[in-house]
């Protein structure tokens, strides 16, 4: 049979072969058999491959994905025109309000490193001059603490390869490695100084790139912050990949 193989098309589209296998599973991206059992792509897999990769890349859910692809199969464009409209209008709204929560978050980090810029260099414990961070912040109210979280949508496939996964790993691992931890609601807490939350953050939205399944939440508490990670039970096992030892 005439057609590409899965390496083929991963070569091609630039999409790893076990995302793609992911997408088959899914009903996204149905392949042919080869007499010898090899999955064989026509061309329309491109197109449609394409489709699905700029629907994620708006961190579109699964389930919306589904929905436009097989659409996109059995109507117009202007059909597709009108489905696509209020998907994307709200999604909109969903980040502007992550935009807003990280502008907060943001701030604060700037004030807390202006204030530590203000503070002497000396031998002696920490004292009042510290106490800003130990004082909440100003938009949530004083009896609860802070929190910017975002929300997984329901897509379990890391866009990473092989490299790019380990060393992301890593980056989490090496983060967390002092830190204490503890169960949370379908995920791990650990327990880091403020000091690290750049770095935290940093890794949140380098995260979110690549596996948007992921729930990452930021809780302060004055001179520390609880990060807070959680997953769809499909996606136990790669929560436990990515946080090692922590998450058995």
């Amino acid at each position: 049979m005439d057609g590409m193989r899965i390496s083929q098309l991963a070569a091609r589209s630039g999409v790893p072969v076990s995302t793609l296998r992911y997408y088959e599973a899914e009903g996204l991206l149905p392949a042919s058999r080869a007499g010898n059992g090899y999955r064989v792509y026509d061309e329309s897999a491109v197109g449609r491959l394409a489709f699905i990769t700029q629907a994620k890349s708006l961190s579109l859910p699964l389930s919306e994905i589904r929905d436009l692809v097989t659409a996109r199969d059995a109507e117009p464009c202007r059909a597709i025109r009108t489905r696509y409209r209020p998907l994307l209008a709200q999604h909109a709204e969903q980040v502007q309000e992550r935009i807003d929560q990280l502008r907060d978050l943001q701030a604060m980090i700037t004030g807390a490193q202006q204030h530590l810029d203000t503070i002497p260099d000396r031998d002696a414990p920490c004292d009042a001059d510290c106490s800003f961070l130990n004082d909440p912040p100003t938009t949530p109210t004083a009896t609860e603490p802070f929190m910017i979280t975002i929300d997984p949508p329901v897509d379990i496939a890391c866009t990473l390869d092989g490299d790019g996964y380990a060393e992301r790993a890593a980056g989490w691992r090496s983060l967390i490695a002092d830190a204490p931890a503890s169960t949370a609601e379908d995920g791990l807490r650990f327990r880091l100084p403020v000091s690290l939350l750049p770095t935290a953050t940093e890794l949140a939205v380098a995260e979110q790139q690549c596996c948007p399944f992921f729930g990452i939440g930021f809780d302060l508490h004055g001179s520390q912050f609880d990060l807070t990670v959680s997953a769809p039970p499909e996606a136990a096992a790669k929560l436990a990949q990515v946080f090692g030892g922590a998450a058995s």
